[in-house]
């Protein structure tokens, strides 16, 4: 998860950039393919209740990195950007242990935390994590290629590069920078807390994944066929040496024909085809690592959720909602052009029917969603609705109305996160 914060310890203020933490290994940024590429179901199952989850962790990848080269400034301004891209978010606490299990293998790296960058690194030293004579040889490099190399949560490749980058700049300036202590610095922590922003906000992780769950694991398979790295296997067909071997839309790409919609499309989801079962922990953790996806990704705006790309990528194209109704969701006004949908590289998902085939008409541009399920009916002599709707379909909801849940469980994740963050 890309994430910028602040940490001031010891009086220096350093601006955190965790860069490929969390990161999806696979696919492409936001101007690719589009959020949504599946017809397939895979529908999960126990579903979860807060406060019903479990921190059982995660394992991590294994790979070997290496530097594009050394930076050559040995002062205290490069000190502060190497600690911050590499060690504080770990350090500091800002970043879930969920991401420490990953990346760490889930040694609590904030043992080494102390008040500035150079006891921090001098207490690597002391308790034997890093190996400024022989930085390569660092245990704590070996912690990162321990992980699982199926994960596309983050890049362990990426990461040992990274780490390994500011091990060896601190055996070339350590000593220039920060001199040499008579003392144990693994004590001279003040116990100050850090200023980090954590990327999930004041929500616990537990409660933030129980509402991932049910507003968007529950319709994992109408993504999963483009949106995952299971997506680009199922879609990888035989070997190619330009696009002419290949059959109609297909890319030919890394010497074989893909389906486009997977290769182009960012991978979020994790896990192949077929049901997420919220009692095994191994699925809970797929479900996680997804969610971490997608705030790596930028998915969900936090300032402004209705324009999150989650929902307007896979939105009908041009489709201004009203109104927002369904079960959590109760949204009487919609600004104009808040949350329109906008264009997508495969199909539009959320496209209340309309698929532009021919003699069909043309689709709205604006109206009302309304999936809520609350006030059943039987229409004709039935039980009337309550004032402001009318008997769709054997549910009370407003007149002219479209609906798709999982757009509206959409919209109830994205509002959640958002007050996560005190938006």
């Amino acid at each position: 998860m890309s994430m910028a914060s602040i940490s001031r310890r010891g009086g220096i203020g350093i601006i955190v950039l965790l860069v490929g933490a969390c990161t999806p290994g696979g696919g492409s940024d936001d101007d690719s393919d589009g959020m949504m590429g599946s017809t397939s179901d895979a529908p999960t199952t126990g579903q979860p209740t807060t406060g019903d989850s479990n921190d059982d962790g995660a394992d991590s990848g294994s790979s070997d990195g290496a530097t594009d080269g050394l930076p050559t400034a040995c002062d205290e301004d490069e000190l502060s950007n190497m600690y911050a891209q590499y060690v504080e978010p770990f350090v500091s606490g800002a970043v879930p242990q969920s991401c420490s299990q990953c990346h760490m293998t889930g040694i609590d790296m904030s043992i080494y935390a102390q008040d500035t960058p150079c006891d921090t690194m001098a207490c690597m030293v002391e308790m034997g994590a890093v190996d400024l004579e022989n930085p390569a040889g660092s245990s704590l490099l070996a912690q990162i290629q321990l992980g699982d190399p199926n994960s596309s949560v983050f890049d362990v490749s990426e990461e040992h590069a990274a780490m390994l980058e500011w091990i060896e700049w601190s055996a070339q300036c350590h000593g220039e920078i920060c001199g040499e202590s008579e003392t144990s610095v693994c004590s001279s922590g003040t116990g100050a807390s850090s200023t980090g922003q954590n990327p999930i906000g004041d929500c616990s992780e537990d409660d933030l994944l129980v509402e991932f769950w049910n507003s968007v694991i529950v319709d994992r398979g109408r993504c999963l066929t483009c949106h995952s790295s299971y997506g680009v296997e199922a879609g990888t067909f035989g070997a190619c040496a330009d696009v002419s071997d290949c059959t109609g839309p297909q890319l030919c790409e890394d010497g074989f024909c893909r389906a486009p919609g997977p290769w182009l499309a960012p991978h979020m989801f994790e896990g192949v085809d077929g049901p997420l079962d919220w009692e095994n922990p191994a699925d809970r953790q797929l479900g996680l690592n997804t969610l971490y996806n997608m705030v790596a990704l930028g998915q969900i705006d936090e300032d402004n959720p209705l324009d999150s790309t989650l929902l307007t990528k896979p939105l009908l194209q041009d489709f201004d909602p009203e109104a927002i109704y369904g079960d959590g969701v109760d949204m009487p006004s919609v600004p104009v052009d808040v949350g329109m949908g906008v264009a997508h590289g495969g199909t539009s998902k959320f496209n209340f029917g309309f698929h532009g085939a021919e003699g069909e008409p043309p689709p709205p541009t604006t109206g009302v969603i309304d999936c809520r399920t609350d006030e059943p009916c039987a229409g004709g002599d039935g039980a009337p609705c309550s004032e402001g709707r009318t008997c769709q379909e054997g549910l009370c909801r407003a007149p002219g109305s479209y609906c798709d849940p999982t757009y509206t469980n959409y919209v109830r994740f994205v509002q959640y996160f958002a007050s996560c963050k005190g938006e």
